[in-house]
């Protein structure tokens, strides 16, 4: 080799060199750039896929880019484009219609790459161009305002059914409600609120000021018409207003049950990772009430999870999360790092409540569960499976942490039971002081129902 072929090739070395630190750069300030801060609709987790498919896929409609490919989904598309027509209908005066229409075309074509941060799934523009994707995002976005603004007109009784095949259909809207709610079927909240800006100020007749009251409206999460203040809050995708809206406001989850278990340890738990079996009731609601324990269901409630302990009775608000749902937002504290797992939190408690037909029948007398519910046989498969593959990182019910128990605390600090269900007020305990510290105005012990059919224990573990 010639001392110029030497010259050439330490060169060529170089440059390769160079070329490779250029492309390791841009890739890492590219992966920096889109960062995982901003992922916030996730992919649902294989091994939970694996427990029961069927909970996380769309029924009639995708949403989104992740699963815009799916043929069985493809009649509803052009149902989308007339909604969307719909949508800017609306709009009476020509000129405000075509600045509108213009202006949501252009905030959503600018919204490309903050969109793309969302998702978990990287999408290339080769994949998704900016065209393609802005287009999803736009259709999507009007098809969904236009149908919560559609939906309150049928609440209202001012929609013509007749002219709608979607509200012309008894199974439609159930299908749109668990659709719209699955992790992998969002766009970004942001594009909704930026469309519902741009077009609400143009909509005849008093109109929600959110997409977020909007959103509540249309999905009922506990099965009446829900509306919240607007807290500021910023919302990933409609699961997330979901989500957030079965968390109690002060996230002060029974407080009565955490301030009775701190007397027995004077300390809070340090949250434990792992499998759900550390935690929940060690005794199912059946065995609880044969231990002189009552369940009732609060006169009215805003949150599914305002369950309290006071004067010897659960109060638990009735169950009208279907499995579907709790599932998804299970999947959603599962990929969300920053997430408190409290729906999670709530299945735990759930199974640990529910886990023959005696249960079930209970809590179905006590107006707990719906007496219009699905089969036993059904509901009890449901809740067998709904905590497999699930990984804790802490129990929102913190006074039930490391596996205590109401039973556990009633006989650890020694207060006697009797058949009738009414506990002994003689010799006084702390417990008695605390409930006569903080008395529960709807309990009167003389209407606690005592126990019925003679249920037996259950000494099924979870």
């Amino acid at each position: 080799m010639t001392e110029l072929q030497q010259e050439i090739q330490q060169v060529e070395a170089v440059d390769k060199k160079k070329e490779w630190h250029r492309e390791i750069t841009e890739k890492l300030h590219r992966k920096v750039e889109r960062g995982s801060g901003f992922l916030s609709i996730h992919t649902v987790p294989t091994k939970l896929r694996r427990v029961k498919d069927d909970a996380y896929n769309c029924r009639i409609v995708s949403i989104g880019p992740l699963h815009l490919g799916n043929h069985d989904l493809a009649a509803m598309r052009e149902r989308k484009w007339a909604y969307m027509h719909d949508l800017f209908q609306r709009i009476e005066d020509r000129e405000q219609y075509l600045e509108c229409w213009k202006e949501c075309t252009s905030a959503i074509y600018d919204l490309d790459s903050d969109i793309r941060r969302c998702y978990a799934t990287r999408m290339s523009h080769k994949e998704k161009g900016h065209r393609e994707l802005a287009e999803v995002v736009l259709l999507d976005g009007c098809f969904i305002l236009e149908l919560f603004l559609k939906y309150e007109e049928h609440l209202n009784m001012t929609l013509d059914h007749q002219s709608d095949a979607i509200f012309n259909s008894a199974w439609m809207i159930a299908a749109l409600q668990h659709d719209l709610a699955l992790l992998e079927n969002q766009i970004p909240f942001f594009s909704l609120e930026r469309l519902y800006e741009t077009i609400q100020p143009h909509l005849k007749n008093s109109r929600p000021n959110s997409v977020a009251n909007l959103a509540l409206n249309f999905f009922q999460p506990m099965n009446y018409k829900a509306f919240f203040e607007d807290w500021g809050t910023e919302y990933n995708h409609l699961l997330d207003v979901l989500h957030r809206f079965y968390l109690p406001s002060n996230c002060d989850v029974s407080v009565e049950i955490t301030m009775i278990t701190e007397m027995k340890h004077h300390s809070r738990p340090e949250p434990v990772y792992g499998s759900t079996k550390k935690w929940g009731l060690n005794f199912c609601a059946s065995e609880l009430l044969e231990a002189g324990i009552e369940f009732r269901k609060p006169q009215r409630t805003d949150h599914l999870l305002n369950i309290t302990f006071s004067r010897g009775v659960i109060k638990i608000p009735q169950i009208f999360i279907d499995d579907s749902l709790l599932r998804n937002l299970i999947a959603f504290e599962q990929c969300s790092l920053g997430s408190l797992h409290h729906m999670t939190s709530y299945a735990i408690l759930l199974k640990s409540l529910i886990r023959s037909q005696r249960d079930i029948k209970l809590l179905k007398q006590r107006g707990i569960i719906s007496s219009n519910c699905i089969r036993e046989e059904e509901y009890l498969s449901q809740l067998k499976s709904v905590l497999d593959e699930v990984v804790v990182k802490e129990f929102y019910f913190d006074g039930y942490s490391q596996g205590e128990s109401l039973f556990d605390l009633f006989l650890t600090l020694s207060i006697p039971v009797y058949e009738d269900g009414n506990m002994s007020s003689n010799p006084p305990t702390a417990v008695q002081e605390a409930q006569d510290a903080n008395p529960d105005p709807e309990c009167d012990q003389a209407d606690v129902q005592p126990v019925v059919d003679q249920v037996q224990p259950s000494p099924v573990a979870i």
